[in-house]
């Protein structure tokens, strides 16, 4: 059974443990990502060729609260990871024409990224994170969860989930940009 177990300043390590051991693959192109992307003002505001960098950026962010998301666990054994916050932290959003950006913390919530090790994916895990993200805004008093899936169905990093998923669980069109469809859902 998958289990969640959320990211706390005083748990870095487990998720620096994940992203060091078990995100990607060493010569996959997103190795050492930390999941960084939209807490950048810039996309490249950091030096993404540089994993250390990476690393030690991802860590001040989760000690200081700033980067939130839950690890899944199965049976002792970390197998994903999800990146759901408060869509205030992500710097990228403050200037993105593609979505509001919410006049406080703790109205709209953020979908960023879903990222299952290779033999956990497939397997209807997805559709179980979006069920427990749902359920998790609902009991923090979000009012609103947006999502940012591929526009481009067959694009190969699909780390935000397929349009289809979203669909179905009832969140709407709210808009879009070149690469991603802006997902909300009122929870």
């Amino acid at each position: 059974m998958i289990e969640f177990f959320e990211i706390k300043p005083d748990t870095a390590a487990d998720f620096l443990s994940f992203f060091d051991n078990c995100a990607f693959s060493e010569d996959d192109e997103w190795a050492g990502c930390y999941c960084l992307e939209g807490h950048c003002e810039k996309h490249f505001e950091i030096d993404f060729t540089d994993r250390r960098k990476r690393r030690k950026f991802a860590e001040r962010l989760v000690k200081k609260g700033a980067l939130h998301g839950y690890l899944l666990r199965e049976n002792g054994r970390d197998v994903g990871w999800v990146k759901l916050g408060d869509k205030a932290d992500f710097e990228a959003f403050k200037d993105w024409p593609h979505g509001d950006f919410p006049e406080k913390r703790g109205t709209t919530a953020s979908l960023y990224c879903i990222d299952l090790i290779p033999e956990y994916r497939g397997r209807g895990i997805a559709k179980k994170i979006l069920e427990f993200a749902i359920q998790d805004c609902r009991e923090k008093g979000y009012r609103w969860l947006e999502a940012y899936p591929n526009t481009d169905p067959c694009v190969h990093r699909n780390y935000r989930g397929h349009i289809g998923m979203y669909l179905e669980a009832g969140f709407v069109k709210i808009g879009q940009s070149e690469d991603f469809t802006v997902m909300r859902i009122e929870v």
